[in-house]
């Protein structure tokens, strides 16, 4: 299964997360397109242990210009960090290539469960801060009152896309 839903909670706000995971195949890239419309964070993922992964984390990137919302949430995750005697890409070398194109950077492992709860809370996180930061602009700017995302309205959980490739 591709999709799977989360609810986490962050700064006492519950926020849904919708998590597309596509693995990078080839028969996800049509529906890839249209989900990155509604993606308000994206995560590339590439195997620290696969150098072909990682090479292909600027061919997704420019995807991403290209079909994803400008303001897009952005993060690379170099995986399986705890298979480091495999290991064909250097720590370093994701640093770099996240600094290149102004992207967070993690290591991660799923299988020992390394920074991958840090990873979807400072993705989330992110994406808050954009959201009130935008709400403030709007509010600013004379588009009604101030808009204010607070545990009242905790029960209509907010809600954004979180698309793995």
């Amino acid at each position: 299964n591709c999709k799977t839903e989360e609810t986490i909670e962050l700064d006492g706000k519950k926020i849904k997360l919708q998590i597309w995971d596509t693995a990078g195949q080839e028969r996800f890239r049509t529906i890839t397109t249209a989900y990155y419309r509604g993606a308000m964070g994206i995560m590339l993922v590439y195997d620290i242990t696969n150098e072909k992964s990682f090479d292909n984390i600027k061919n997704w990137i420019r995807n991403i210009e290209e079909h994803a919302s400008s303001d897009v949430e952005r993060m690379i995750l170099g995986n399986k960090c705890d298979m480091n005697e495999k290991r064909q890409v250097s720590k370093e070398k994701g640093e770099k290539l996240a600094i290149d194109y102004g992207i967070k950077f993690l290591e991660t492992s799923a299988k020992s469960s390394i920074n991958v709860e840090e990873a979807f809370f400072t993705l989330a996180r992110d994406i808050m801060t954009k959201l009130n930061r935008k709400m403030n602009d709007n509010s600013s700017s004379g588009a009604g009152g101030p808009v204010k995302i607070t545990e009242n309205r905790s029960k209509k959980s907010s809600f954004f896309r979180c698309t793995l490739l």
